[in-house]
Parts: structure tokens; sequence; C-alpha cells
């Protein structure tokens, strides 16, 4: 597959979409193919904690082939040696999934790996020179998704890009009522997940109207 993030700056950001923290192996590839079948998701991150290998390997397996069929680029959290398995599109790495350096060794220099930066400017550049194809900042805004996370000021969020050359990914409590702030520091991509998974709407009736407010902006 095409690695779309090679393209250094976009237009406009691109929705980059996180799985739930739970899912069913029975009826979420199809509400996962209804929400690609919009043509409005660029990236699909599986983020799956505490599932066994087999589990893991069988619902990644099962999603990947979806996202192939879709155009989208398939990542697997923290697991670089279940990506190389099931030669995923990649790996995202947290600063508590192991490092760049052994994902790169596993997967090889054609996958795509992304790390988390947080708010930290100077692991954003170490990143970068480490060979992340992407890195992620955030929490720009209070989130639900993880227990633990790290606030950043938006208006910080111009100055780290100045030392970037990688596409960014802003993440953390992004929904269709505050993205507009952040869409002004050019991102190049948006995360969502309780945004889309969370809501009284169906999932790709969410992400159409949040594609629209990008459209719009």
């Amino acid at each position: 597959m095409y690695n779309i993030f090679y393209k250094e700056q976009f237009r406009k950001p691109l929705i980059y979409l996180i799985s739930p923290t739970k899912v069913n192996i029975k009826t979420f590839p199809y509400i996962l193919s209804n929400v690609l079948d919009t043509r409005m998701v660029k990236v699909f991150q599986l983020r799956l904690k505490n599932y066994n290998d087999v589990d893991l390997i069988k619902i990644a397996s099962l999603l990947n082939k979806i996202c192939i069929k879709k155009n989208v680029t398939f990542i697997l959290n923290d697991r670089a040696d279940i990506a190389k398995i099931l030669n995923l599109d990649g790996v995202h790495i947290g600063k508590e999934d192991g490092s760049i350096k052994e994902a790169r060794s596993i997967l090889g220099n054609l996958k795509i790996i992304g790390s988390s930066c947080y708010n930290n400017k100077n692991l954003s550049i170490k990143s970068q020179n480490l060979g992340a194809n992407y890195i992620a900042f955030g929490a720009f805004f209070d989130t639900s998704t993880k227990e633990k996370t790290t606030k950043i000021v938006i208006s910080d969020f111009k100055n780290i890009r100045k030392n970037i050359n990688i596409p960014i990914v802003g993440i953390g409590g992004l929904n269709e009522h505050n993205i507009k702030k952040l869409i002004y520091f050019k991102p190049d991509f948006l995360a969502f997940c309780s945004a889309i998974w969370n809501t009284k709407n169906k999932p790709q009736h969410q992400i159409k109207r949040i594609k629209n407010v990008l459209d719009n902006f």
C-alpha cells in the first residue's frame, strides 16, 4: 500500500481514526466497513489493550483485510511483532511500548512507524531523527480514551511544527466542536476516537459531520 505519511503537508487535515478500546469481532467489522465506505478516513489504528495474542491477531487480521479493500492505511498500536506477522502497514509506539529502533528492526524500512510525543518538543525531534514516519501530539482536550494524558497548549503547537518535517497527528479529545481551534495550526492529521464511537449518531454519520467541519474551515 502507498504510504500516505510520505506526504509532507496537506492542504487540510486528514482523518486518522482510532478504534474503540474494546471491539466485538462479530459486529465491529461490519461497523468499520460502513465507516470506511464514506471514503473520509485515511488511516485506521487498532488500539486494543489487554487482549491476548490469539484474539488480537484474529481481530487485526480481519480488520486489516477490510482496510486493504477500502484503501485505508492500517496501523496497529504497540505490537510491532504482530504487525510483522500479519504484514500490516505499520505500528504506533508510545513511551511504554518499546522503541522506534526496535520497531524498525522488526518491520524494516518500508513500514510505517508512528510515535506518541505528548507535549514534548524534544521527544518529537528525537523521534524524527530516529526515523519515525509521523508523530502524534496531544492531548489537546480532555479525553476519556486514556486514563493518564498530558495536556498540550494549542498555541505551543505552532512552535513545535517549525522543528518537524514529518507529518503531525493532533490527538486527544478532538470532536466536531473543538477542532477548529486546532486546524489553524495546520496539523497533517486529526485523530478521533470517542467522538466517533461514543455518540448517539451512527459512526459513519459522525465521520461525515467532522469531515464537513474540515471542508468548510
